[in-house]
């Protein structure tokens, strides 16, 4: 929670910077757009096939992802999205007190999401909620999680094709876990810089 707080107030800030320049005008943000992301993972593994389920937590190291999505200007003040963001290669970690694993990562960690914006000067300060799911691969098997996501973000436009952005999402997944309890519901979060091409 501590977290999420941060990140909402470090976006809320660029936002307020933001608006401060008079510099800026608003700018269209409609159409396609397609970009990289460096991201860092944490939280607790939704699928974790093994005895100490309550324990496997995402990996923090960096990872890179790819999304693609349009955005439509709904009125002067309303921009609405939808994208699709993947990640793939995610480590998965024991607990300090567990024996190490190896071999354990998440693939094609997908999130759909369903956005809604303001345009504050030459940045788009955004919500987002939608649908997430991944493969926890193993030396033996693949297993599924899914679940809802929701999160926050703010792109800035260097210019009319290139954006950069922060992002934080969560997500409140389940999956299977060797305890036989597969709605153990549980939390994963990421935190993105991102690089955006508009066609």
């Amino acid at each position: 929670m501590n977290m999420e707080k941060s990140v909402t107030t470090c976006l809320a800030s660029v936002a307020a910077l933001v608006a401060a320049s008079d510099a800026v005008s608003a700018q269209d943000w409609a159409g396609a757009y397609a970009g990289l992301s460096l991201n860092s993972n944490s939280g607790t593994s939704p699928a974790q096939p093994y005895v100490y389920d309550e324990g496997y937590q995402m990996g923090s190291d960096a990872t890179f992802g790819a999304f693609a999505g349009y955005r439509w200007n709904v009125s002067e003040n309303l921009v609405m999205g939808v994208e699709v963001a993947m990640q793939s290669g995610i480590d998965v970690e024991a607990p300090a007190s567990y024996a190490p694993v190896d071999g354990y990562s998440y693939s094609n960690l997908i999130d759909a999401k369903l956005s809604v914006g303001t345009p504050v000067g030459k940045a788009l300060v955004y919500g987002f909620a939608g649908v997430s799911s991944g493969n926890l691969e193993t030396p033996w098997d693949e297993y599924n999680a899914s679940g809802a996501n929701f999160g926050v973000g703010v792109d800035y436009q260097v210019n009319d094709r290139i954006s950069v952005g922060l992002e934080y999402i969560t997500r409140n997944m389940t999956g299977y876990t060797s305890g036989g309890n597969p709605d153990d519901l549980k939390n994963a979060s990421t935190i993105s810089l991102r690089t955006s091409f508009k066609f």
